[in-house]
């Protein structure tokens, strides 16, 4: 009952020491507070970016292009398959996974200067599954339903003397379908899609007498290759086409991803190690100005105990509070990295927010642990002599 009585009140002095201390050395505490909070601030910025980085950076690699291939499951028996199987499998990818996909339905047809390869495509999938195809002159077409415009290559612009704004003549001799469209723009990739004709895929059913047929699928789907793998085995079980990944895609992107995220931890580290760096410094140089007043609670009669848990309590409290706070400001920092890196915010991760919390308490507990044990060594009646 007495043992806990005097423990009871030792706490209590302790706490007001401690209380006593931040308030009457504000200005000091303040600089203590600020450096701490914002080591943990950059802190927590650097691993939120470190653990979003990945989906970022999937995303971004997603410029190759399409990365899955649906074919026909034996091209000696049709170079067609079914659009409504291609259509019932998008269901099979999970949600969030696609970014985006075309199929194609390629047929020759005659212009006034000659034949032409005609692709039927879609056009807002095209646009991902080709993100390197440039409007070279004109606008891109961004309604799927649109069949009285066409895109072309500006190889076949330039050889059938094609201009933005011009009117062609599409006809299916066999069923007498007959349609005019006009160039809306003019495309180039540098590749086989610069000898093209980009037509609605409904139009280009309706011309090639092919409806509810395709030739392929080019898709972007998100996930590492293993996954990607995953999802085409399951795709390729709907119905009469192939899915299969382009390993020379996803494997690069796998491989470019990781050297990424290991120069990305390589930076976060050293910029870690720099900040903590600096708030050692400030933190070790504040303690030491406060040699006087750890050797006069010693000659008051404190043991080095004492004024160890005393000085050790003080840096806990504000640097729990200081990093706590820091680390939720990293947030907000890391949104600027992603804006200004990705041109979009980060997610907010929680993991960040304990990371952040313990290396500030561990970094901040080794920077007091030095300078509070060499005043603690040093003698009282030398310092108080100001010798």
């Amino acid at each position: 009952m007495v043992a806990n009585k005097k423990h009871s009140l030792r706490s209590a002095f302790l706490l007001r020491s401690v209380f006593k201390s931040l308030r009457f050395s504000y200005d000091r505490t303040l600089i203590i507070f600020i450096s701490i909070m914002l080591g943990a601030c950059v802190t927590g910025a650097f691993v939120n970016v470190y653990l979003d980085i990945d989906s970022k950076m999937r995303k971004e690699l997603k410029a190759y292009g399409a990365n899955v291939l649906f074919t026909p499951q034996s091209v000696e028996k049709s170079l067609f398959f079914d659009q409504s199987d291609y259509e019932k499998s998008l269901h099979v990818i999970p949600k969030g996974s696609l970014l985006g996909a075309s199929p194609y339905l390629f047929g020759t047809v005659r212009l006034s200067l000659g034949d032409a390869v005609m692709a039927g495509v879609d056009f807002a999938g095209m646009k991902v599954a080709k993100p390197f195809l440039e409007v070279v002159q004109g606008t891109y077409i961004n309604v799927d339903f649109d069949e009285r415009n066409a895109l072309v290559g500006v190889d076949l612009a330039k050889k059938m003397e094609l201009k933005v704004g011009s009117s062609i003549n599409l006809v299916n001799e066999q069923s007498g379908f007959s349609t005019t469209i006009r160039i809306k723009g003019i495309v180039s990739s540098g590749d086989k899609e610069d000898g093209l004709l980009f037509v609605a895929l409904p139009l280009a059913q309706k011309v090639l007498g092919k409806a509810g047929q395709i030739h392929l699928v080019e898709a972007v789907i998100l996930g590492d290759f293993d996954q990607i793998n995953a999802i085409s085995t399951e795709l390729s079980k709907v119905g009469s086409f192939s899915a299969k990944p382009l390993a020379r895609i996803s494997l690069s992107e796998g491989l470019i991803l990781d050297k990424i995220k290991f120069l990305m931890a390589l930076v976060a580290f050293t910029v870690l190690l720099i900040t903590s760096m600096c708030v050692n410094t400030t933190l070790s140089s504040i303690i030491f100005s406060r040699t006087k007043e750890i050797a006069l609670l010693r000659a008051l009669g404190a043991s080095k105990r004492n004024v160890a848990t005393l000085f050790g309590t003080e840096i806990f409290l504000m640097t729990l509070f200081a990093s706590v706070l820091g680390a939720f400001l990293g947030f907000f920092l890391s949104q600027f990295f992603g804006t200004v890196i990705f041109g979009s915010g980060i997610d907010f991760r929680f993991l960040s927010i304990p990371i952040a919390t313990i290396l500030s308490l561990l970094f901040a507990a080794i920077a007091a642990y030095f300078p509070i044990k060499r005043s603690l060594n040093l003698p009282v009646a030398t310092i108080l002599r100001g010798e």
